[in-house]
């Protein structure tokens, strides 16, 4: 791996992402400390002054939201062509540094779904509620992820057009883990290079609704040994049921940073079904989130140490690991050794280094045991 490339690719996605997380809370900041939010929701509110009154409210809500949501992205998109100029020799820029901006950019473009449905859950909650619309918001907003997560499979399969895996042996072996783990899966599936739902494998959902999913290149190019290794560490975090405790922890952070935004809007006297009292909410919550950040990923980078443990104790394929996990370095630009700092606010897995050490170690415990 050319650990220069992969260490300016790095260095980009981290300015993107910083450039995404600045102008929203700039954004947000501008809109709940300056008249520019409230001027904004009453424009909202008079644009859909005609509709019938169910309906208004929502609709202004929704519009309010979506104007916040789309200044943002301009900023973003805006913030990531600056950050992305050619540099170098003759305007020369690496095409790895222009897919780090892109990535940006589209994962910017997913956030209107969610600001909307989660402005949709403040309102319903106000309406509710009242004072304690916190708590109404709280539980609308865990039932969504809780849905969502039941619901990935099928969704990442609809999107990323898979189809029933074409390897009998594969299937097989795979199958014999899932049976011996007592993870139930429905079903096995080749997922085309095209789609952006893995690149590698992924094991997705809850129950009897659990999908294999196997990306195509994964499949033409690596031993089936190597995936039997990578689909053991995705079965290890289902064995340990770390999806629902990701999930439990990052409901509490939104919980509280919930709680919090309804301390700061009665400090305000700011009703908290009001348009204006928005911004407010994104801002205290979202801040809240990111505040969390480096526990929530300290959380993962130990469930991805216990995954790789799982998987290296269940098949014994410590050289396939490390195969396995050079790829995914390669064909990702890994930085093998970020500094502390970077691991703590951007890795939510274990470094390069410190996972090829783990397998090392495993291997000479083997070897010595065996002896």
């Amino acid at each position: 791996m050319n650990e220069s490339r992969a260490t300016r690719y790095q260095r980009t996605r981290r300015r993107a992402r910083g450039a995404a997380v600045a102008c929203g809370a700039g954004l947000l900041a501008l809109a709940a400390l300056t008249p520019a939010g409230p001027s904004t929701a009453d424009w909202a509110q008079r644009a859909m002054s005609r509709m019938p009154a169910p309906i208004r409210d929502v609709s202004a809500a929704l519009l309010f939201v979506t104007v916040l949501v789309a200044v943002w992205e301009v900023a973003v998109v805006a913030a990531v062509f600056v950050l992305g100029r050619p540099a170098g020799p003759g305007g020369a820029r690496q095409t790895e540094d222009r897919a780090a901006g892109a990535g940006q950019f589209l994962a910017a473009v997913m956030v209107l779904p969610a600001a909307l449905w989660c402005a949709l859950a403040v309102e319903a909650g106000a309406s509710i509620a009242g004072g304690r619309w916190w708590i109404v918001t709280s539980v609308v907003l865990i039932a969504s992820l809780v849905a969502a997560m039941q619901a990935a499979p099928a969704i990442l399969a609809r999107i990323g057009g898979s189809r029933p895996l074409g390897r009998p042996a594969l299937i097989e072996r795979l199958g014999a883990l899932a049976l011996r783990l007592r993870v139930d899966i429905q079903s096995i599936e080749e997922v085309p290079s095209s789609s952006s739902v893995t690149s590698t494998a992924l094991v997705a959902g809850t129950g009897q609704s659990r999908r294999v999913f196997i990306a195509s290149e994964v499949l033409r190019d690596w031993s089936d040994e190597e995936i039997a290794v990578v689909v053991a560490h995705e079965f290890g975090h289902h064995v340990h049921h770390d999806l629902w405790w990701a999930l439990a922890v990052d409901s509490a952070v939104v919980a509280g940073g919930l709680a919090a935004s309804g301390a700061v809007l009665r400090a305000a006297s700011l009703p908290p079904g009001s348009l204006a009292a928005l911004p407010v909410v994104g801002l205290v919550t979202w801040g809240t989130f990111i505040a969390a950040t480096p526990l929530r990923h300290a959380l993962s980078r130990w469930q991805e140490r216990r995954a790789d443990a799982f998987a290296l104790e269940l098949t014994g394929g410590a050289a396939e690991f490390r195969a396995a996990l050079r790829r995914l370095a390669a064909r990702h630009l890994v930085e093998e050794r970020p500094s502390r700092l970077t691991r703590w606010l951007y890795h939510r897995h274990p470094t390069v280094a410190d996972r090829l050490r783990f397998a090392d170690q495993f291997e000479r415990i083997n070897q010595s045991i065996d002896r």
